[in-house]
């Protein structure tokens, strides 16, 4: 977290040395894996003279499989519905007292 009085000159330069160490540890890991970056194949001229070039192939992303949800239990839910409800009329209640304090 940045601080209000902190320099924006130190905050830049935190930031820039993070995203070099993090680009740093990112390219060390696809070494390790034996994944490169991708390169893209040279241009091919076509019969109309403009330079084409072919897509690189898509990366495979692995996706997280989430955790199940817990089934949710009628009379908790019921509960904090009820005292949602109440903390609601709580607090109309006290600012109408205050608005009536107020007045006189």
């Amino acid at each position: 977290m940045v601080d209000v009085n902190e320099d924006a000159m130190a905050v830049t330069m935190k930031i820039r040395r993070e995203t070099r160490v993090a680009n740093e540890r990112a390219a060390a890991e696809r070494a390790a894996f034996g994944q490169g970056e991708l390169q893209l194949p040279p241009p091919v001229p076509s019969a109309d003279g403009q330079i084409h070039v072919r897509a690189a192939p898509k990366e495979t992303i692995a996706v997280p499989v989430q955790a199940p949800v817990r089934p949710v239990d009628a009379d908790t839910a019921y509960r904090r519905a009820r005292l949602g409800v109440v903390a609601v009329i709580v607090l109309v209640l006290l600012l109408v007292w205050i608005m009536q304090s107020r007045r006189r």
